[in-house]
Formats: structure tokens, C-alpha cells, sequence
């Protein structure tokens, strides 16, 4: 527990899934973690997780959380996540946008506000916080900001294209991926100068989450790329422990990411290698 020893790190979207997954492995290495969701005590959409619960684990993990509840798709809200972490954790090193609920859906089932909720979510929730953190990164030399992206940003090919990119609906949730992709590596190369890294951590495939279950992509023929949250919340340790200018402007697909930089998968707890690597150094 000592790779992030003194760091303080935000994790939105801390609930559950993914997010918790991240929180529990920076907690596990030492940092004091942040975890914002839109609801302390109770699930907001019916699916399973709360913050009370992400806290207990990784304070079971002998870490430290910080419970503050934030909906990222209102601008009041994120300003104040940001200024509440400074007053209780005096500091902020790290910030993974992770929160956001996926609709996939069909261009005629959309409205106009459920559009503008998933623009909110996915784009303007990342910048806006990487904007109301950078000024406190820089006051310590150096930070992180760590964006959720997706392998659904690459994208299908085709005609013929295949029954998820026909019949997924997944065309605004890409979209809005790629451009988080996007917006990391201009953003990476903007706050080079200030010792602050930007980069994706995404899936190879798909984390298996209560939030992928309700949208119901998950089938018998995709199961074979569902992957456990340990290799994408260690690469995401991965990326904010190495030195920002050294990793900044990478697209980190989990695994592949693990393999290409020699590092194993631990569980959350950070205890116990569940997939040995060989270092190569990286």
C-alpha cells in the first residue's frame, strides 16, 4: 500500500461496477479516495450498489474513502465535488471519470432530454471536471485524469456490419466514446507542459456490471468477451503511478494494455496476483 501513499484520488460513478472496482484498487495502494455518486444511501436507478458499500471495502482493504454524493450532469454539482474534496482531503492528485448510465436504444425510442442526459454524462462531465481539477493538480506539480472510454469507439465495420452494431443501439453511446478518446489525447498533449497526464482506460471487450446487465447486451455469443474489473481497475493503477509525462496520451485497453507493459492483475485488495505477467520493463 504504498504506490499512492499521500495521493488523494476521485472516482465518479463509485457505486458500483467499474467505478467501484477502480476506488477499491487506488484505495488498496494507498490513496485516499474520493468516491461520488449520485446517491450516498440508496441506489438512484433501481440497479445495485451504493457508496456505503464501495467505502466498506476498501476500508475493509485498510484504505481510506470519502463518500461525497454528486450527479455529474449538473454543473452545480460537479463544481461543488471538486471544492468539497479540497476542503476534506486538502488535495487533488487524480480524477477517473467513470460515472454514466448507457442508453442503448434506437434512434426513433431517443427524446431530446435523454440526449442531452447521456451528452452530459459522457462529454461534458469529463472536461468540465478535468477543468475544476487542473488548476489544483498543478498547484502540486503533477496530476492525473484518467477518462472511461470504449472499445464501441472503434468504429464497425461493414456492410454487412454485425447484429450489435445493426440491432444494438448503440450509435450516440460510441459516439460519444470516441470522442472522449478524442478529447483525452488533445487534452494529453495541452496539459503536457504541466506535468499532467490524460489518458483512457477502457475494456478489451466488456466488464460484466450491473448497468451492462440492464441494458441487455450482454448475450450468449458476447459472454466470451466479458472480462473480470480487476484488469481494467489495474490498468488504471498502472496509469496514474508511472510518471505523468512518461504514459500520458495513452488509450489503455486493460489486458492488452497489462500485457504490453508486463504488469499483473491483483485482486482489489491488491493482495493476491490473479494474473501473473512477465515485466518487460514497462
Amino acid at each position: 500500500m504504498s504506490e499512492l501513499n499521500g495521493k488523494v484520488a476521485i472516482v465518479t460513478g463509485a457505486s458500483r461496477g467499474i467505478g467501484r472496482g477502480i476506488a477499491e484498487r487506488l484505495g488498496s495502494a494507498g490513496a485516499t479516495v474520493v468516491i461520488a455518486a449520485r446517491s450516498l444511501e440508496a441506489t438512484h436507478d433501481g440497479l445495485s450498489g451504493t457508496l456505503h458499500e464501495t467505502a466498506a471495502a476498501i476500508e475493509a482493504a485498510g484504505g481510506k474513502a470519502i463518500l461525497i454524493a454528486c450527479n455529474v450532469e449538473d454543473e452545480h454539482s460537479r463544481t461543488a465535488l471538486i471544492a468539497e474534496t479540497i476542503r476534506r482531503a486538502g488535495r487533488l492528485d487524480i480524477l477517473v471519470n467513470n460515472a454514466g448510465r448507457a442508453l442503448h436504444e434506437s434512434l426513433e425510442s431517443f427524446t431530446a432530454a435523454k440526449t442531452r442526459s447521456q451528452v452530459e454524462q459522457y462529454l461534458i462531465a469529463p472536461f468540465e471536471l478535468a477543468r475544476l481539477a487542473v488548476p489544483h493538480m498543478r498547484k502540486h506539480g503533477a496530476g492525473w485524469i484518467v477518462n472511461l472510454g470504449s472499445s464501441t469507439a472503434i468504429p464497425p465495420s461493414g456492410p454487412p456490419y454485425d447484429d450489435y452494431a445493426t440491432h444494438g443501439g448503440a450509435a450516440l453511446y460510441a459516439a460519444l466514446k470516441a470522442s472522449v478518446h478524442r478529447l483525452s489525447i488533445n487534452l494529453a498533449a495541452e496539459l503536457l507542459a504541466d506535468n499532467i497526464s490524460v489518458n483512457v482506460v477502457a475494456p478489451v471487450g466488456a466488464v460484466l456490471t450491473p448497468g451492462v446487465e440492464a441494458v441487455g447486451v450482454i448475450t450468449e455469443e458476447t459472454k466470451a468477451y466479458v472480462e473480470p474489473v480487476e484488469h481494467i481497475a489495474e490498468a488504471t493503477l498502472a496509469l496514474v503511478t508511472a510518471p505523468p509525462r512518461t504514459m500520458t496520451g495513452k488509450i489503455a485497453f486493460s489486458y492488452m494494455f497489462l500485457d504490453e507493459i508486463g504488469r499483473s492483475t491483483h485482486t482489489l485488495d491488491g493482495k493476491t496476483i490473479i494474473q501473473k505477467r512477465p515485466s518487460t520493463g514497462g
